[in-house]
């Protein structure tokens, strides 16, 4: 795994050369936000010969997994080996224009990336590089393979070329192909501070101090999902809707709640994203009322200040923390492709049901 932490031992011009590129990476990278490091610690590594054949970048959704892997084909393909975005290679890169940088990612009207795509992606990888003294290589979203697709990567990875980069992005390490992560030196991203992202969005993006504080905070730790919420407005209040829905279904019976999930299972086939979307804002919602019951300060969903002591106060510890595995549980079986109709009803019909007055269960139940 890469580190944030400069190598020990290394030589004063190789030390100045950190800093300085290190410099380079946070005056020059605004989108990198809270990767900095992951930047910084190739450049060390290039400095140093200790570079290898292939990365995996691992974290959430809208952390910057694409955005770190193009930082570091950047410096990848820089005639410094720093990113110094003035040098020929920089400039070409930065309009996507460079002839050995290669990006794959799954075609919209298909689930996986086929093997084929795969085949033409990797063809001629073996020739020299046209202007750098590298080929880079990105996979946005290597978890998204087909099993024949994986396989064909697999082989450039266990004899690659010597003058190319592969650069993979995936959600997690268990979402990979074990022999593939295994190739790969991992990168793994963590959810970025909320005030690192307001702090952004104010001074880069120009969005008013109570608006960017807003937008922080749904954004969970996602400077990705922040800037295009900033662009965005519509995002935030499809956030607000989805956990309305939820409080709704809290207090209706069991015809509105199977109407609501066939809704759902309908729009599957067309854009599963949309169908995952409001179950990961509701896992939000169940992770604060969570919290609340232990009294742990944390506003991490869009519930309004008074909506949330009421799902932890109207539901019991155990309610709470069985919908919050339930939801998980529904998230990881549509992404094994469980039945989504099955699955979406069953999750909403074991939705508890808040009453118009309930005594308050303890927070840790004895």
């Amino acid at each position: 795994m890469l580190s944030a932490e400069p190598a020990g031992g290394a030589s004063s011009s190789a030390a100045q050369t950190s800093v300085s590129s290190e410099h380079s990476v946070r005056s020059t990278q605004h989108s990198l936000l809270g990767h900095e490091w992951a930047v910084a610690a190739l450049i060390r590594a290039l400095a140093a010969g200790r570079a290898t054949h292939a990365y995996l970048i691992t974290g959430p959704a809208q952390v910057g997994k694409f955005t770190t892997a193009l930082a570091m084909a950047q410096v990848l393909l820089c005639e410094k080996g720093t990113g110094c975005r003035e040098c020929r290679n920089c400039r070409l890169q930065e309009r996507r224009a460079h002839p050995d940088l290669r990006i794959l990612e799954r075609p919209a009207e298909r689930k996986t990336i086929p093997i084929k795509d795969v085949h033409e992606f990797t063809q001629g990888i073996a020739l020299r590089p046209l202007e750098a003294s590298r080929r880079v290589l990105i996979i946005d979203g290597a978890d998204q393979l087909s099993v024949d697709g994986s396989d064909a990567l697999l082989k450039n990875l266990e004899e690659p070329p010597p003058a190319v980069t592969f650069l993979l992005t995936a959600p997690d390490l268990a979402a990979v192909l074990p022999t593939i992560a295994s190739r790969c030196q991992r990168v793994a991203l963590h959810r970025v501070p909320q005030r690192a992202i307001e702090d952004y969005l104010i001074e880069q993006r120009g969005i008013p101090l109570e608006q960017a504080a807003i937008i922080a905070q749904a954004a969970a730790g996602c400077p990705g999902w922040a800037i295009s919420a900033s662009r965005e407005p519509e995002l935030l209040e499809r956030r607000r809707r989805w956990a309305a829905d939820l409080l709704h279904l809290l207090s209706v019976g069991s015809l509105d709640r199977i109407r609501y999930a066939d809704n759902l299972a309908d729009r599957w086939s067309r854009d599963s994203a949309a169908v995952r979307a409001p179950l990961e804002e509701w896992l939000r919602v169940w992770q604060d009322a969570a919290y609340a019951q232990l009294e742990v300060p944390r506003t991490r969903s869009l519930l309004a200040s008074e909506e949330g002591p009421r799902v932890a106060q109207g539901l019991g510890a155990r309610e709470v923390a069985a919908m919050l595995r339930a939801t998980i549980d529904t998230l990881d079986a549509l992404e094994a492709n469980a039945n989504p109709r099955l699955a979406l009803e069953t999750l909403v019909l074991r939705l508890p049901t808040i009453p118009a007055e309930r005594p308050a269960e303890p927070a840790v139940a004895r």
